[in-house]
């Protein structure tokens, strides 16, 4: 992943692109240790963060330990949901009938479990997205 990140900065690295001029702004301990912060929280460094703060757009914290074991166990509730959600389209139909005695419900069952995975999975790929720097395409003289 971080290859990728690497990647893509350096595809945006064009000659007009290419950051090279420094800008600096007088800040108080306080508020230099809260930026950091911020950017360290984003898993982005303090320029990243600036620039993105610059054309107001708000970085995503990154997740905790704790907050990544616990959607690591998301992850691992969604791969059993897939499991059974396969295993149980493997049974034939007398099997499904003789395990829950309901047709029915058996197929609108399995349809959640379908809906329940694929949110699962949607939520866990936002949540794995680097945050990037926003582009301004507009020219300065707009």
């Amino acid at each position: 992943m971080e290859k990728e990140i690497i990647k893509q900065t350096e595809q945006n690295e064009t000659p007009d692109n290419r950051r090279t001029v420094f800008i600096g702004a007088k800040v108080s301990p306080r508020q230099k240790e809260h930026i950091k912060s911020m950017a360290e929280q984003c898993g982005m460094t303090v320029s990243d963060y600036l620039l993105a703060r610059a054309y107001n757009y708000k970085p995503k914290a990154r997740l905790t330990k704790e907050e990544a074991a616990l959607l690591q166990n998301l992850d691992n509730c969604r791969a059993d949901l897939v499991k059974y959600t396969s295993a149980l389209h493997g049974m034939s139909a007398s099997q499904r009938h003789m395990m829950f005695n309901q047709i029915p419900f058996m197929v609108n069952w399995l349809k959640e479990l379908g809906n329940v995975a694929e949110n699962v999975c949607q939520f866990l790929n936002s949540v794995k997205e680097p945050n990037s720097i926003p582009t301004n395409n507009k020219t300065e003289e707009s």
